[in-house]
């Protein structure tokens, strides 16, 4: 079996890939982000080291000493983070310097050319995750009404447009308007920022993967926060694109839906 470098951000994506890719016999060997990435995941991996945002020669010297062959991205960096305590490093800054257009994926893909070529290429991660990934259909008890439905497909067609523009993956939609787009705030504070304009709730939340997503990173990803930030804004649906979203704790997130009388619903584009 293989050794895999995992490269964690924050949330729990990370545990969740090493609980299983060590289950299926691999050895996994993390680098985790200060501020950002779960302290638990030092349970859950065989070697583990800390560092800085910005930290490239760090992170590489941690991998290859641990002996990794390959290396997957998983978990959320808080962009906000970047210009509040970046620490590049003089490998980081060579990394950064290759990047005209600095958005995430040509930042992303700036790092996996530079991982490649110290022969620890990003692989996709999902192979690990196929059971992870949102099914299609109604997940949970309550189901849309037609409405809710056609303002689902609509909204899911807008995330898959701002996905075009690099913004991100999520937006907010009721009556068929767009209340909220996600950029540089993330997921939550966009959901909030939804609630806000829907004075009377009732809104649905749509989370899509970017058209030709480098799937090595960056995949759309729900859980039970999601949830409840959905219901703290009084949101009423959230639509993720099937088969293509990961899902944390799926038990844990239908349980939660359920309880706040909220629709989670897997579409198929």
């Amino acid at each position: 079996m293989a050794t895999i470098g995992l490269i964690a951000g924050g949330g729990r994506f990370p545990l969740l890939f090493a609980e299983s890719a060590r289950r299926a016999g691999h050895r996994v060997v993390a680098v985790a982000h200060r501020n950002e990435t779960d302290p638990a995941l030092a349970e859950r991996v065989d070697a583990l080291t800390w560092v800085k945002l910005g930290q490239v020669g760090h992170l590489v010297e941690a991998l290859k000493a641990g002996g990794a062959t390959q290396s997957v991205m998983l978990g959320a960096i808080t962009k906000r983070r970047f210009f509040a305590d970046a620490m590049l490093d003089a490998t980081g800054l060579r990394v950064l310097a290759r990047v005209a257009i600095r958005s995430d994926d040509n930042l992303l893909r700036a790092l996996a050319r530079f991982l490649e070529e110290e022969g620890v290429p990003i692989t996709d991660p999902t192979p690990f995750l196929a059971d992870r990934l949102a099914p299609d259909g109604v997940l949970g008890r309550h189901r849309p009404s037609d409405e809710e439905l056609a303002d689902a497909r609509y909204g899911l067609e807008l995330a898959r447009g701002i996905g075009k523009l690099d913004l991100g993956q999520t937006v907010v939609v009721k009556d068929r308007v767009a209340l909220a787009v996600e950029a540089l705030e993330g997921t939550d504070a966009c959901i909030r920022r939804g609630g806000e304009l829907a004075k009377s709730g009732g809104f649905v939340v749509a989370k899509a993967v970017k058209p030709g997503q480098d799937r090595r990173f960056d995949l759309p990803a729900v859980g039970p926060d999601t949830v409840e930030a959905i219901r703290a804004a009084g949101g009423r649906v959230l639509a993720v694109e099937a088969g293509a979203t990961l899902v944390m704790d799926l038990e844990r997130m239908i349980q939660a839906a359920d309880k706040a009388k909220i629709v989670v619903l897997g579409v198929t584009p």
